[in-house]
């Protein structure tokens, strides 16, 4: 079929626009596209007999704008390997518990002095520690590693006591700050990914670092910040519950048939 140079101008659009993804990557989607174009564009010269320009033109506007399918490709590349599976519904759940068990675990080791008592409730404090850590490893793996994100964060928390050590009896608030440091970027990846809900996630990973610098300025203008970041910590807490809730509200797509009460995939 005689060429128009159509196709072809859009092939090149098409490579600019998604240049930002790896050249691999790149090599292959122009090559789908001009397979699926070329091959659409010859059928509908051996069927109607019309010209090779207008069939190019048909089969370009089919396919859609160069831009859009960029923006399109360049979406799905951030997603990484995104999956809901079993276990991260499951660590859904352990990010709905955590808060619950760490207040009633806390409560417990305020009012009880002595005894098993105590000892249940620093035992359900522990057991709130594991499933907010269980519940962060669940949102990294249930948006596919979040790419250079999340390894920034994964690396940055093996790093943390490192970082934190030098500051001697500060440790405890450095290790803190790099610790919420390493939330924002989950939630920078998060919101990047378009994988779960954008309210929940802002509420979780940016809430914490805003309540720490607003109690910095608030201490550093006489105000006692202790008032107010009770309430910075409330909305961290429930973003990191409404999560877990997303989570275990999606069906599992290696159970091989949908989980009782999971509607469907959550849109982003």
């Amino acid at each position: 079929m005689a060429q128009s140079g159509l196709i072809d101008s859009y092939l090149a659009e098409l490579r600019a626009s998604v240049s930002r993804l790896p050249d691999a990557d790149v090599d292959d989607l122009v090559a789908e596209a001009a397979d699926h174009l070329w091959t659409a564009a010859e059928h509908m010269v051996a069927a109607t007999g019309c010209p090779p320009a207008e069939a190019e033109a048909a089969a370009v506007a089919r396919f859609g704008a160069a831009a859009l399918v960029a923006k399109l490709h360049v979406e799905e590349a951030k997603r990484g390997g995104a999956v809901s599976t079993n276990t991260s519904r499951r660590a859904g759940i352990a990010a709905m518990a955590a808060p619950v068990l760490f207040a009633v675990g806390q409560a417990g080791n305020v009012t009880v002095e002595r005894g098993a008592g105590h000892g249940l409730a620093v035992g359900l404090m522990l057991v709130a520690v594991a499933g907010f850590a269980f519940g962060l490893w669940g949102l990294r793996a249930r948006h596919g590693g979040l790419g250079v994100w999340g390894r920034a964060a994964f690396w940055l928390f093996l790093a943390s006591p490192f970082l934190a050590l030098p500051f001697g009896w500060g440790a405890a608030v450095a290790l803190l700050i790099v610790q919420l440091l390493v939330v924002a970027l989950l939630g920078v990846g998060m919101l990047q990914a378009r994988v779960l809900p954008p309210v929940p996630v802002v509420m979780f990973s940016l809430s914490a670092p805003a309540t720490v610098a607003m109690a910095a300025v608030l201490t550093a203008l006489g105000v006692d910040a202790a008032r107010y970041t009770p309430a910075g910590v409330l909305v961290c807490l429930l973003g990191y519950m409404w999560l877990g809730w997303a989570m275990w509200r999606e069906p599992a797509l290696d159970s091989g048939r949908r989980s009782p009460g999971t509607p469907g995939p959550l849109t982003a």
